[in-house]
């Protein structure tokens, strides 16, 4: 009896303690559940470490970023021009500053080198940034090569050797000015600078070849009339006589044309003589002389006017053409030549 209220008793106790482990079982899986689950977190965590690592330095270092731009330790306080005259480094200071007014750092270098180089005067910049407050510029400065009249821009202007328009005339600044070309064509278009720039060189070598030797003959001009590039044509200082002398051989055609001219005005019939020219009666036409025609270099013609030369002012429209045009006589088949006309040894 004994055995079987043992038996009993035992097995109520199992019973009893079924659940209760059964409730244990279900706690130690739930907490297993939970541990794995955080382990997988980790690990993902692990994985993943060096990209939040790197996207925590990059908002740190955007933060920094923004808070120096914003710094007055960047604003810029200093313009080092070079490469040019002062006059023309005041403007590009200026100009710098106006196009530079926050932060060196985010100052866009393109833009402002654009904004500089459309300055007239100015053909093309260089911009260093040095931190933390200075902007230094090298420039390339447009140098004047021939003082021009053009009808659109009012008066004299400034040409650089493209053809660029850098200034007006300002007689104050620029003293006694030089030759005066003229002829030029509008410089709004690309034909227009197309042709400048081929007027610009035939200037040039007209130029050099009056100065290529003593004396300089640039010097005994007034002004040069490019309009016709087949046909460089110069007013004689002082004078309104004008002097034909085609595209080449500018300085040998000069000088002959200008020992006519003097010859005329002295009336040394030995020297005209010389030149063949042997009609008495061109020294009555003498003072009405307005050109001299140099472009054929086998033939020399005069052109004479219907009133007397005289010095005039400095010319508004440099070298122009006569206002009545004489052509000179054709070469007689026999006799004497005509006045006006004669044929270069």
């Amino acid at each position: 009896m004994e055995s079987i209220k043992v038996s009993a008793i035992r097995e109520r106790v199992t019973r009893q303690a079924l659940p209760a482990r059964r409730e244990q079982t279900r706690e130690a899986v739930a907490i297993r559940g939970a541990g794995a689950a955080t382990g997988q977190l980790w690990d993902w965590l692990r994985a993943w470490r060096p990209t939040w690592a790197w996207a925590t330095l990059l908002i740190a270092l955007g933060g920094l970023a923004l808070a120096l731009t914003r710094s007055s330790l960047f604003t810029l306080r200093q313009v080092e021009v070079a490469g040019c005259e002062p006059r023309l480094a005041e403007d590009i200071e200026r100009a710098a500053r106006q196009n530079a007014p926050g932060s060196l750092l985010t100052l866009p270098l393109a833009a402002l080198r654009q904004s500089l180089e459309s300055l007239s005067r100015v053909r093309q910049v260089s911009v260093i940034r040095i931190l933390p407050d200075t902007l230094r510029i090298v420039v390339v400065e447009r140098k004047p090569v021939v003082l021009a009249q053009m009808a659109e821009r009012g008066g004299l202007v400034w040409l650089d050797e493209e053809g660029v328009v850098i200034a007006a005339y300002d007689p104050d600044a620029d003293g006694e000015p030089p030759s005066i070309a003229v002829g030029f064509a509008s410089d709004r278009d690309q034909v227009g600078q197309r042709e400048n720039r081929d007027r610009l060189q035939l200037y040039r070598n007209l130029m050099w070849a009056l100065d290529a030797a003593e004396p300089r003959l640039s010097e005994q001009i007034e002004s040069v009339d490019l309009s016709h590039l087949q046909d460089a044509r110069v007013q004689l200082r002082g004078s309104r006589i004008v002097v034909g002398l085609g595209k080449e051989d500018f300085r040998a055609r000069l000088l002959h044309a200008c020992e006519i001219v003097d010859a005329l005005q002295r009336r040394d019939a030995a020297i005209l003589e010389r030149l063949r020219f042997s009609d008495p009666r061109i020294f009555e036409k003498a003072p009405y002389l307005k050109s001299v025609n140099m472009i054929n270099p086998k033939q020399v013609n005069l052109e004479f006017d219907d009133r007397p030369a005289v010095s005039p002012a400095r010319p508004s429209g440099g070298a122009g053409r006569p206002e009545r045009r004489a052509t000179a006589e054709p070469k007689p088949k026999a006799g004497s030549r005509a006045a006006g006309s004669a044929p270069r040894r």
